[in-house]
């Protein structure tokens, strides 16, 4: 079974075009009529009437646990999950929209080569959804990854585009202590030899499958199944010209190992390569002018944030609240008249007011329809219908007017953010966006709320749909930090990254990024990226942070001569920084300069008197140099500041 364009499903779908077909089931673009101005993508359980039963049963199992997969994934590079329709005929379910092209589309308008620069910027893309997925408990196996899975979509964000993963139709969890898969299904070119019954498929084969798509990409060249690659073989040896760096083709070679032992063991370090043969890519492969625009599509209509719940939340401070609040309201925007927007009557995407030419398909948009909806005179606009009889829109431009309710909504939300009433603001901006006014404004005003109640997840969401709606560095910030504080670190890099592609010149996103390295154990990356930090940084602002940083990378190498050394430079540069003093005594009291950690303690205490980690490390130290009576004071008002410090209690036990 097919859908004709014009089509309409379960009196809300309506069919606009076909988006592609697999092995059991098509894809289709669809306008929501409930909703109008969004577009969603809709998939459909191909039925074939000469399978037998067992084979359609087979297929409506897959098809249901792709369902059941999409559900439970929240990844910026993947498409979000909308609604379920499988326990109907047709059995079908709606997800994100993503415009653009895929990466098969790409290699057949190329018909050769793709730039090195562009492949390895969209790999690490994919490698930040393969680490995510392998993170599930059990790990979630892709087992079909290929050019046809990778879609680029336009980004003002990167010139190059992002790579988003879609299709997970063949996905599984991984089985621990199984020797085999049950269903050896995929693509064969692309597929590992443990998909041919060489062992289960794990982590390792998707990174297989990766480096196979790749050499594909950066070849132009379909690969031949099972190869083992040499030397010179895929870039090409002299008097050829090379077709990419040395560094990418060892890439590949031990990506694409018939042995998973001698792959590279996890996505991260798959990336962490891939970030670091970037360096030799050439400068003239990146993402020619125009790219951008040569990729009209609009960016995917907005979805409210999916709610999950937070596992480390935080009290937020008085400061961080006035800094939500005017964060809220330097985003106010007027309206005129209450328009909203013009759909298009081609695709049914929401346009602004004043357009001429619907941004997604370049159809004709007719002012005069939202002049009259602003001066009231509105006229009904006529249907014709096609051959086969389906309604079809004439091509006039309706107009969709905010409900003066959900505006009021709005503006409560703002203002109750402001006033500190973030439960109420909540409330009235997730009715808001259940009313249509789905703007950049509310859902940074969600985002802000959700994150005074320590709702960090929700929050992260709203700040990322936000984004989407109006591009904003601050934004992605604030989603990243968000996602850090869950200790959700691939997500808070995917923000942070698209933050830095819009703020390039931003200091704090680069400190941020060097601290998620860290916590990821990724020392040189993360010193990378913190000297950037301190590079970037005015030449009259200190950047102790970044400092503090580098001085506990230098710590965890064991080289506190170096660790010293950047905190005495950072305590020189701002005396009142108490986190830097702190640092710094306890880097002096591991090169056992006593005298010198106990006087940068007690700089700390000064400067953070009511700090119960800084009273008991000072009274350590006063300890370790014979002060035993002021090691006892300092370490009961240690205590009284926090009786669980059992650190401080050990302590004061022993003098």
């Amino acid at each position: 079974m097919s859908l004709a364009v014009g089509a309409i499903l379960n009196r809300r779908f309506r069919v606009l075009r076909s988006l592609g077909e697999g092995g059991m089931g098509s894809v289709y673009e669809v306008a929501d009529l409930a909703q109008p101005g969004r577009v969603w993508a809709l998939k459909l359980l191909l039925d074939d009437p000469s399978a037998s039963a067992e084979d359609s049963a087979w297929a409506r199992d897959r098809f249901k646990a792709e369902v059941a997969l999409l559900k439970q994934l929240h990844h910026p590079r993947i498409p979000a999950f909308e609604a379920d329709f499988t326990h109907q005929t047709p059995c079908y379910f709606v997800m994100e929209y993503i415009p653009g092209e895929t990466l098969e589309q790409r290699l057949d308008r190329v018909k050769g080569p793709l730039p090195e620069y562009e492949v390895l910027q969209w790999m690490i893309d994919i490698c930040d959804v393969l680490a995510y997925l392998h993170d599930q408990k059990p790990p979630i196996i892709i087992r079909d990854l290929k050019p046809g899975n990778i879609i680029i979509s336009p980004s003002i964000n990167s010139p190059a585009g992002e790579a988003r993963l879609i299709d997970f139709g063949i996905a599984r969890t991984y089985k621990a202590g199984k020797a085999t898969n049950t269903d050896n299904v995929g693509t064969a070119v692309y597929a590992s030899p443990e998909h041919h019954g060489r062992g289960q498929t794990d982590a390792r084969s998707d990174i297989y499958s990766l480096g196979v798509t790749m050499v594909h990409l950066l070849t132009g060249k379909e690969p031949v199944p099972m190869s083992i690659y040499t030397p010179g073989e895929l870039r090409g040896r002299p008097p050829r010209k090379p077709l990419f760096s040395e560094a990418t083709e060892r890439i590949l070679i031990k990506a694409t190992s018939l042995d998973p032992n001698k792959r590279y063991q996890s996505a991260r370090e798959l990336r962490d390569a891939l970030r670091a043969s970037m360096k030799h890519a050439p400068a003239s492969a990146f993402a020619p002018a125009g790219f951008a625009a040569a990729m009209a599509p609009a960016a995917p209509a907005p979805r409210a944030p999916v709610p999950t719940r937070p596992v480390f939340p935080s009290r937020p401070s008085a400061n961080a609240a006035n800094a939500a609040a005017a964060s809220a309201a330097s985003f106010a925007a007027p309206t005129v008249g209450g328009v909203v927007g013009s759909v298009c009557p081609r695709c049914g995407f929401l346009n602004r007011p004043t357009a001429r030419f619907c941004a997604r398909d370049g159809a004709p948009l007719t002012v005069g329809a939202a002049i009259a909806q602003q001066t009231g005179h509105v006229k009904p606009q006529p249907q014709r219908t096609q051959p086969h009889g389906t309604p079809h829109a004439a091509p006039t431009t309706q107009i969709i007017t905010a409900t003066s309710g959900a505006q009021v909504h709005a503006r409560r939300a703002s203002e109750s953010l402001s006033s500190a009433r973030y439960v109420v603001a909540i409330k009235d901006a997730e009715t808001a966006i259940a009313q249509g006014h789905a703007t950049a404004e509310v859902y940074l005003t969600l985002g802000l709320a959700y994150h005074q109640v320590g709702r960090f997840a929700e929050a992260a969401n709203a700040f990322e749909q936000s984004a989407r709606l109006r591009p904003s560095a601050e934004t992605l910030i604030k989603a990243g930090q968000d996602w850090r504080t869950l200790g959700q670190l691939d997500q808070a890099q995917v923000a942070l990254t698209r933050a830095r592609q819009l703020a390039p010149r931003d200091p704090e996103i680069p400190y941020l990024l060097g601290v998620i390295c860290f916590e990821q154990g990724s020392l040189a990356q993360a010193e990378g990226e913190l000297r950037e930090a301190l590079t970037l940084r005015p030449a009259d602002q200190p950047f102790t942070q970044a400092q503090v940083a580098l001085a506990r990378i230098a710590a965890a190498r064991n080289d506190w001569p170096s660790a010293v050394d950047l905190l005495q430079r950072a305590t020189q540069a701002d005396p009142h920084d108490g986190a830097a003093q702190l640092e710094l005594g306890r880097a002096l009291l591991a090169t056992q300069r006593l005298p010198d950690a106990v006087r940068a303690f007690e700089q700390a205490a000064k400067l953070a008197p009511d700090s119960a980690e800084t009273l008991t490390a000072l009274g350590a130290a006063y300890n370790s140099v014979g002060k035993r009576k002021q090691a006892r004071e300092t370490l009961r008002r240690a205590l009284a500041l926090d009786p669980h410090a059992s650190e401080a209690q050990a302590l004061l036990q022993g003098i």
